[in-house]
């Protein structure tokens, strides 16, 4: 016949599952990061060789500008991401402070 749980072993349970979580979440967090890295220095390289490329190819100033601008456009969205990514999340679970202080 199988012991019944107590509650402090559910609890106990309950915590080591937490942890667990927070460790793979904190793993998937590193990564994503890291692919923003590689990201952020990928992309002026890529768009500097298309931009290049482009002008090259089809001897148009203007079109081969227009590739670079793009491009820069696209790392500074990355390079943004990047830098929220470096914030840590906040805990939303657990209850915060409401009380403002005296407004009078």
């Amino acid at each position: 016949m199988a012991k019944k749980k107590t509650k402090r072993d559910v609890r106990r349970e309950q915590r080591d599952q937490r942890v667990e979580d927070e460790a793979a979440a904190q793993v998937a967090f590193e990564a994503k990061r890291k692919k923003y890295r590689i990201a952020a220095l990928a992309i002026p390289l890529i768009t500097l060789g298309a931009a290049i490329g482009v002008y090259m190819a089809t001897e148009d100033k203007q079109l081969g500008g227009l590739a670079g601008l793009v491009g820069i456009g696209a790392w500074i969205l990355v390079l943004l991401g990047l830098i929220g990514s470096s914030i840590k999340p906040r805990d939303r679970v657990r209850a915060g402070s409401i009380d403002f202080g005296n407004k009078r």
